[in-house]
């Protein structure tokens, strides 16, 4: 048997789950399951944007709990005297706590963007449910039926793609893409503003 890998990290995880938003989007009108699938991919694109923005250059530092961040200083700030230090394990925050870091002045992982990402005390709570009530329900289905409304999703769909941008323009998130690789996460999230949604 061949071994077949990919290679990705963070960033092309973003731009990834940007995509399949809008590739789910295509078949939610003849497939009413795909509304799962832009949930989760539009919920990942979220998370991993905010975590792209916070990280500092001593990774994962800025997107983890603060006992983690604790724990990854010490182990940093060790190494020199003890090259055998155990690594701790990454505890990245939850969404709600990176969407409300990211709205912090100075929240990019170099502190350089003094006004932090625009997300209004309404746009906040709204994906907050969204994140706990459809996306947690969808991830970690349980045995039970249930309908769910999506005649909001493609609102939401927006908000997210305008927080990702504004992540994009703010600098640092994505600083180690070419001009190439952002223009074609810009169109990405042009492409999911502008998806025709089921009615």
């Amino acid at each position: 048997m061949v071994e077949n890998w990919i290679r990705t990290d963070e960033v092309e995880d973003v731009a990834g789950s940007i995509r399949h938003v809008i590739r789910a989007a295509q078949f939610a009108a003849e497939d009413p399951l795909a509304w799962k699938w832009v949930v989760i991919a539009l919920d990942s694109a979220l998370q991993g944007a905010c975590v792209c923005h916070l990280t500092t250059t001593a990774a994962p530092i800025g997107a983890v709990t603060k006992r983690n961040a604790s724990e990854w200083w010490t182990y940093l700030g060790g190494l020199r005297s003890n090259p055998n230090a155990r690594q701790p394990k990454t505890e990245l925050m939850g969404l709600p706590d990176l969407l409300k870091a990211v709205r912090k002045p100075g929240s990019a992982g170099n502190g350089s963007n003094s006004a932090g990402i625009a997300i209004s005390d309404s746009e906040l709570n709204w994906l907050l449910r969204f994140h706990k009530e459809i996306r947690n329900q969808f991830a970690h289905f349980g045995p039970a039926g249930w309908s769910i409304e999506v005649s909001g999703i493609p609102k939401i769909a927006r908000l997210v793609a305008r927080i990702i941008r504004d992540i994009l323009e703010a600098g640092w998130a994505f600083r180690h893409q070419d001009c190439a690789a952002r223009e074609e996460m810009q169109q990405s999230l042009h492409a999911v503003e502008m998806i025709k949604w089921p009615t």
